[in-house]
């Protein structure tokens, strides 16, 4: 015999989270109700994940407008940055992933330094697009311009 099932988590060769399954009674019963992995689909609670996952939905769509709105804040501007440099103008510093979200903060503009997809330290003057990976799967370009300090 089979029982129905909604998926809590995923479950390799079986779904994902919110799928609903049919699974046989035993190992719904021993393994995957007692482990948390599901729950039975009684009509009530098919009725309460869908509400769920529809609040759910809304909320990483709100997430989603906010990040792209943030994309378009880094892509508009370009951000200043000036580095002590020596007679020959080779840089006594350099510039990390941390100092330019202290930067962007200091706009209004709050990213997580991991957003920062900085290869290496910046070193040299002039002009550099780096790309900034926010959640949802958004990139922006953020354009710094390094110049030497006086």
């Amino acid at each position: 015999m089979n029982m129905k099932v909604i998926l809590l988590k995923e479950i390799p060769k079986l779904g994902k989270a919110g799928e609903v399954k049919n699974v046989a009674d035993g190992y719904a019963r021993n393994f995957l109700i007692p482990q948390g992995f599901v729950t039975p689909a009684t009509e009530s609670r098919l009725r309460a994940f869908a509400a769920h996952l529809a609040e759910t939905e809304r909320r990483e769509e709100r997430e989603r407008a906010e990040y792209a709105a943030l994309a378009e804040k880094i892509q508009s501007r370009q951000f200043r940055f000036t580095v002590k440099t020596g007679e020959r103008g080779k840089a006594f510093g350099s510039i990390t992933a941390s100092d330019i979200a202290h930067e962007l903060l200091k706009h209004d503009i709050t990213v997580e330094k991991k957003w920062i997809e900085l290869e290496s330290p910046v070193k040299s003057s002039g002009q550099h697009r780096i790309p900034v990976r926010l959640p949802h799967q958004i990139t922006a370009e953020l354009t710094m311009i390094v110049e030497p300090s006086k």
